[in-house]
């Protein structure tokens, strides 16, 4: 499929590269990326990224803030798609990491993706000099999604993402990633972003961002996505001593929460099981992994890139 050495501009990880072999939405972005961009194809993906800014983003009031952010860091707005983040496609994204999931982490995850549109963003990396792609560059720039393996320099710290699953923004983690989930997240939409990447980025690039982030705005509700407050809401509209009891165990760490037994008990006090306060309290105290499961497809390193196993395309 990658003729020669040619995967290396696209993946430090031969491992991935075997996964991916029978991958549909890889082998239709990959065809699209050199249908469109032709042999300068991993050359535009390496110097691009792609920053999807999700429904809790828009929620939680957060998005501009995520932009001007990664504006400083040298990301610069190209192009923006709205679209829906469906089943089909929180289930393809994360493919190869969901095996190890549990059933009420992919429900949750589902939720918290499909609560309303997201904004896709194409950015391109204007490091004079960039030493690793601009997707593996914006990923390490995100940080994780435990915030336990975050720092307050982390794009989800400092947006206030205080949950395992309530994350407000995604990324791929480098070129081949990305070209694998615009397939996923666009369809035939996404030979719309390669030819963005080939031109020069618009002046109006980032007011057009600007105006989908309006429009969001304008059509969600605000929420403080705030952990301790969504519980203080949900446990005020409860009655029944035994759910109570139940739940202060989980909000102190002394058991899992069972996402089926409380948005059934949500249902029963009338509160909403797929408001932000229920999602932000699955997110955080569910179990989110199966047990001793290796995941299909683990995080790149920068290291590997760096150390010269993925290969660095110069500028032209």
């Amino acid at each position: 499929m990658l003729r020669d050495e040619r995967w290396r501009s696209l993946t430090a990880d031969q491992e991935k590269l075997r996964a991916y072999a029978d991958d549909e939405w890889f082998k239709s972005g990959l065809d699209a990326a050199y249908e469109v961009l032709g042999d300068d194809a991993s050359r535009l993906v390496q110097r691009h990224a792609v920053l999807v800014i999700q429904p809790d983003c828009i929620a939680g009031r957060t998005a501009e803030r995520c932009v001007e952010h990664v504006r400083g860091q040298g990301f610069e707005p190209v192009h923006t798609i709205r679209f829906h983040f469906g089943t089909e496609q929180t289930a393809g994204i994360w493919h190869y990491q969901s095996n190890i999931s549990t059933q009420d982490s992919l429900d949750i995850a589902d939720q918290v993706c499909g609560r309303g549109d997201s904004l896709l963003v194409l950015l391109e990396d204007t490091t004079a000099e960039p030493v690793i792609p601009a997707s593996l560059r914006l990923t390490d720039l995100k940080g994780r999604s435990n915030p336990a393996k975050r720092t307050e320099h982390h794009l989800r710290t400092i947006l206030g993402a205080e949950t395992v699953l309530v994350v407000l923004v995604h990324t791929p983690d480098e070129p081949v990633d990305l070209i694998r989930e615009i397939s996923v997240l666009l369809g035939t939409r996404m030979r719309e972003l390669y030819a963005a990447m080939a031109e020069p980025a618009s002046p109006g690039a980032a007011e057009d961002l600007a105006a989908h982030i309006r429009d969001l705005y304008a059509e969600s509700d605000p929420h403080d996505l705030d952990l301790q407050a969504a519980w203080d809401r949900v446990t005020a509209r409860i009655a029944d001593p035994e759910v109570l009891s139940t739940l202060d165990k989980v909000r102190h760490g002394n058991e899992k929460l069972d996402w089926p037994w409380f948005t059934g008990s949500l249902v029963a006090a009338g509160v909403d099981p797929r408001g932000w306060d229920a999602l932000l309290i699955g997110s955080e105290h569910i179990e989110h992994d199966l047990p001793g499961i290796p995941r299909l497809v683990d995080r790149v390193s920068i290291e590997s890139w760096t150390n010269g196993e993925g290969v660095l395309l110069t500028r032209a």
